[in-house]
């Protein structure tokens, strides 16, 4: 594998590009990560196999933990916010005690988002089984905040508005030190080729949760982000790896003219120490500055700045971040 293309692509896994510059012991031949384990019971496709209900006012969100976490994580969320709102909080198939649907042929591409739109078919059923009003779709961290914004472009008379919760709007990638956001053909034919086949199917899962994300990328508490990060650890390496794959072959932000309901972006900027981090280069170009046009693109995309904060913005700053949507809210009709 060539590291200038690694590098090219793969870089939401910051401290993982770092360490496979150096070493190829993070992968066996013997592991195949693109089935799932033998035995291994899947949930029913289309199908959202575990929700939490909270609160009882008058206004309905569905909140959409992030990438490798499940409907836990939000229980803070919903205990301060249970006066105002009436929460389904999903969990994404295959995360915390669930399953996922049937693993696609390896043949099917990654850019047809087979998981994703499963779980999207699922989230609308439950929106059509409680008969919910234009609810406040609320997505976080990586994947849960591309499903919100591909709820709202593929069923806008289902979704009232959509709040990101401290994700990014797209996949970037680095080509000499320069950021670039390749356009979604090629990032599908380089996951389907290279990204799955060749660099994810045979890694050891060791190597993937030693190099995975820091716990300051999902709290500035340590302690906190440290048993988030044991959490998305948790999760089987095909499950993560398939996901990540939907991920990188992507883009939501190419169609924000399509957006017709109001967005509301809480945007984690983290703080000097953590960016000036070499190790941490990655987050800034794809976690805040992927934001940066998004207004200018759709005005109905309303980007609001929460400092000090990574992307469980709602953990390390709770007063705050419940405020905006507490504002943001009263805006709905």
């Amino acid at each position: 594998m060539r590291l200038r293309t690694i590098f090219l692509f793969i870089a939401i896994f910051g401290s993982l590009l770092v360490t496979a510059q150096t070493q190829n012991s993070g992968q066996d031949s013997l592991i195949n990560n693109l089935v799932l384990p033998k035995g291994y019971v899947t949930s029913e496709y289309g199908s959202v196999p575990e929700y939490i209900k909270a609160g009882k006012g008058k206004q309905t969100m569905i909140l959409i933990p992030g990438y490798g976490f499940d409907a836990s994580v939000f229980k803070d969320f919903m205990e301060a916010n249970k006066r105002s709102y009436t929460m389904y909080t999903i969990t994404i198939p295959g995360f915390g005690n669930t399953t996922a649907p049937p693993m696609p042929d390896t043949s099917i591409s990654y850019g047809l988002q087979s998981w994703n739109r499963g779980t999207i078919e699922g989230i609308v059923k439950l929106i059509q089984k409680y008969n919910l009003q234009k609810p406040i779709v609320v997505g976080h961290f990586v994947q849960g905040s591309q499903l919100a914004i591909r709820m709202a472009i593929d069923y806008p008379d289902l979704v009232g508005a959509v709040i990101i919760l401290g994700g990014p709007a797209r996949f970037v990638g680095f080509n000499q030190g320069k950021v670039i956001e390749p356009p979604l053909k090629d990032l599908i034919n380089y996951t389907d080729k290279f990204t799955g086949p060749k660099w994810f199917k045979h890694m050891k899962k060791a190597f993937f949760d030693s190099a995975n994300f820091a716990p300051e990328v999902y709290s500035l508490d340590v302690k906190r982000g440290t048993a988030l990060r044991q959490q998305v650890a948790e999760v089987p390496m095909p499950v993560i790896v398939r996901y990540s794959c939907e991920y990188f072959a992507s883009d939501v932000k190419s169609e924000f003219d399509k957006i017709k309901c109001p967005v509301l972006v809480l945007r984690a900027t983290f703080n000097r120490t953590f960016l000036d981090n070499p190790v941490n280069g990655f987050i800034k170009p794809q976690f805040i500055d992927t934001w940066n046009d998004a207004s200018t693109r759709n005005p109905l995309i309303t980007v609001k700045d929460i400092e000090d904060a990574a992307c469980f913005l709602w953990k390390d700053k709770p007063e705050e971040v419940y405020r905006e949507i507490k504002n943001f809210a009263l805006t709905i009709k």
